[in-house]
């Protein structure tokens, strides 16, 4: 079916009278460009714009107008067109279900062909590497071939015991080098992924290092303050010892009798308690 469109005719030029329109707005630019306003003509000035602004919206709605006039034929035709469209769409979009239904279900079959490639591909790497992580979308594409795809899964198998080889020569730290091959597996699909790995493992060492200096720091530290609270117990216990000493040695018995009243003997009492002074009968 072929559309078949009448040639339109060409339409003839709109007149009006531009000429007499220009030059009046010529003349009335010039003279309101060299109006000077002041305060006791400020008004005037709002006059005069809105004179200018009532010309122009003139102007303006007449253009509008025109131009809907003239485009009605098109407008007509545009919304035939749409319809038509339209109905066109409905009949595309069933077609373009169908198509997409049947491509999905033949990736889904390629998927599945692809993963009993890898499962017999990935040898001892099975519970380490996973189809996901190395799924490659662009093998779903018709043009990618299921041979080309086993060639890139053995790759990948021949290219990690390659470079498992070299990770075991440089690092030699078993729980080291086990962190060293988790990360690989986790970037497993990323073109730089054996030198990545191994400055992960520099990384590691250093870590590594930091924490057991660390570690030392925080021994001698807890040390010296074991060492000072022993030496200040030694400390204590010497003067305590020598308080003691000193007291012993300071100690006289004395023997005397005093004449009190019984006031008096009631605040002696309470002074030599107070003084911790010891006291008793003389025999």
């Amino acid at each position: 079916m072929e559309l078949k469109v009448d040639e339109i005719k060409e339409l003839s030029p709109i007149k009006f009278n531009y000429e007499e329109i220009k030059n009046w707005v010529i003349e009335k630019s010039k003279e309101y460009k060299s109006i000077v306003y002041t305060e006791d003509t400020i008004e005037n000035a709002k006059t005069d714009r809105a004179t200018l602004n009532k010309v122009t919206k003139a102007i303006n709605d007449e253009k509008i107008r025109l131009k809907k006039e003239v485009l009605k034929p098109f407008e007509d035709f545009e919304k035939k067109c749409k319809e038509l469209q339209g109905i066109m769409s409905e009949a595309t979009n069933s077609i373009d279900s169908q198509i997409k239904s049947f491509e999905e279900k033949e990736q889904n079959k390629k998927r599945e062909q692809i993963k009993e490639i890898f499962n017999t591909q990935i040898g001892d790497f099975k519970d380490l590497i996973s189809f996901e992580t190395i799924f490659n979308s662009r093998w779903l594409n018709k043009t990618y071939s299921i041979k080309n795809i086993e060639e890139e899964i053995k790759h990948i198998v021949v290219k990690t015991n390659n470079d498992f080889e070299v990770i075991d020569g440089q690092i030699k730290d078993e729980v080291i080098n086990k962190q060293v091959k988790a990360y690989y597996f986790k970037n497993i699909t990323e073109p730089t992924v054996l030198g990545n790995s191994l400055q992960e493992g520099l990384k590691i060492v250093e870590a590594n290092k930091k924490l057991e200096e660390f570690k030392k720091q925080q021994e001698i530290k807890q040390e010296i303050k074991t060492e000072k609270v022993k030496v200040d117990t030694e400390k204590i216990e010497v003067i305590e010892n020598n308080e003691v000493t000193e007291k012993i040695e300071t100690t006289e018995t004395i023997d005397f009798r005093v004449w009190v009243t019984k006031e008096q003997k009631m605040k002696l009492r309470e002074f030599l308690i107070q003084n911790n002074i010891k006291y008793g009968k003389v025999d």
